[in-house]
């Protein structure tokens, strides 16, 4: 270890120069830097320079994928399926399998109709805010209860829609309601949209939130997007026995406009396949707008969002993912497989590596989740005394540690970083904590 941080020492930090050079070979806009060009810029300097980096750019997860995806998967294979068109709105096992699910740890009662698998919740989350922004004239703009996972945002830009954002760190509770009820006022909210727990300040949506904010909904024809990426990954309390209180707070138990998206990758580390299942609403499903007739010529709902949207993107989702996901859905769903105990890994980490930021001079920016302290989960939000998010992100790039901005997910808390924990393992936790110390010791004016 000695001779190994004896190096890292040597090559960090970057000289100013260098990081100049690599920004005019690449031609990136270092005020603006999307996620997969920090990626590579980290990956450029590593291998120019010889700096090892810890990755916390990314929302990569790191778990390995069940073998009970492996083995429906590769049986789907054996029997030729990937020859075959899918169904377009999803395979019956799936379908099945999702209704089972969204009862033992939504509690939520539903019909095969009302599952609709897609490629990824990112397809899920782009086809919603399509029709949100057009299932009434005039309404084309998407709330967002901020911060927001950057491409969301960037799907509302490329849709043609118009955004606006509330954040999480300002507004919670009855202030947080109130606000929501300020901008719907202009009669222009389509769609309302968030994630819980909250990419990447790891907050959580309550109950009276939920409630509060299905009532505007349905009051206001306005369509609500639940983004559960990271379903049951509050590890403050243990939703992991299905059937059985609590349940994981949603949207569905309250309110008639919603769709609720539930994603693979981080719950069921199965990020490859872009398998995902978005549950919509039973009583949207069936409800007819006349403005999704002039969008995409189909007027019921459900009919908008599967014939409409996914089957114009991608015709369906993979074939042979589907089981796999089905697979899973229903050994979670029987006790067989504790998703939330195998992600619960992901806690423990950030929970160390928040303690070594702590430690060597940094601020937890979203500290709080109401009156409780914020679980530890996917993310941390940090900060650092006397600098602004960009430059600290391109400083920290500096001595091999890649982040990205909270600004570029619509934070208002400009001075923060998003840090992803998923690709830090215990072993690596050492460098980690080198990293910080000589950044620390280099920037002791700051503190």
């Amino acid at each position: 270890m000695g001779n190994r941080w004896s190096n890292l020492a040597e090559n960090i930090p970057l000289e100013k120069q260098h990081l100049d050079e690599i920004f005019n070979e690449t031609g990136f806009n270092s005020r603006n830097l999307s996620i997969r060009e920090t990626n590579r810029l980290a990956t450029i300097i590593n291998k120019k320079h010889n700096i090892e980096f810890v990755r916390m750019e990314m929302g990569i997860p790191n778990i390995p994928t069940s073998d009970i995806a492996k083995k429906a998967e590769k049986e789907a294979i054996d029997k030729g399926l990937q020859g075959f068109y899918p169904p377009f709105d999803g395979i019956p096992e799936l379908k099945n399998a999702g209704c089972e699910f969204a009862k033992a740890f939504l509690d939520l009662d539903l019909e095969n109709k009302h599952i609709i698998p897609t490629c990824g919740s990112l397809q899920g989350g782009y086809i919603s805010q399509a029709l949100a922004g057009n299932m009434i004239k005039g309404k084309r703009t998407i709330l967002y209860l901020d911060p927001t996972f950057p491409v969301t945002r960037y799907q509302a830009k490329f849709l043609g829609l118009k955004s606006i954002g509330i954040d999480l760190y300002d507004y919670r509770g009855e202030k947080l309601i109130n606000e929501i009820k300020k901008h719907v006022l202009n009669d222009q909210i389509g769609g309302i949209l968030w994630s819980s727990p909250n990419n990447p300040s790891w907050s959580c949506l309550n109950d009276f939130e939920l409630k509060e904010i299905a009532d505007i909904c349905d009051t206001n024809e306005i369509l609500a997007i639940e983004d559960l990426a990271y379903i049951g990954m509050d590890f403050r309390k243990d939703y992991s026995v299905p059937f059985s209180k609590p349940f994981i707070p949603t949207i569905g138990k309250y309110g008639k406009n919603w769709i609720t998206l539930v994603s693979a990758s981080k719950a069921f580390s199965f990020p490859g396949p872009r398998c995902a299942i978005a549950i919509i609403s039973p009583h949207i499903n069936e409800k007819k707008y006349g403005n999704l007739k002039k969008f995409c010529d189909r007027e019921q709902f459900g009919h908008a969002f599967s014939l409409g949207g996914l089957y114009v993107t991608t015709s369906g989702t993979s074939h042979t993912a589907q089981y796999g996901l089905a697979k899973m859905l229903e050994a979670a769903t029987s006790g067989e497989f504790n998703f939330i105990e195998i992600t619960s890994e992901y806690g423990r980490r950030a929970e160390k590596v928040k303690e070594i930021f702590l430690k060597y001079g940094f601020k937890q920016v979203y500290k709080k989740d109401m009156d409780e302290t914020v679980g530890n989960g996917f993310y941390l939000t940090m900060s650092y005394p006397g600098y602004e998010g960009n430059d600290l992100m391109l400083e920290l790039l500096r001595y091999g540690i890649s982040t990205i901005t909270l600004k570029s997910t619509g934070s208002v808390r400009h001075e923060g970083l998003r840090v992803c924990i998923s690709f830090i393992g215990l072993e690596q936790m050492p460098t980690l904590e080198k990293k910080l110390q000589k950044f620390m010791e280099d920037h002791k004016w700051n503190l």
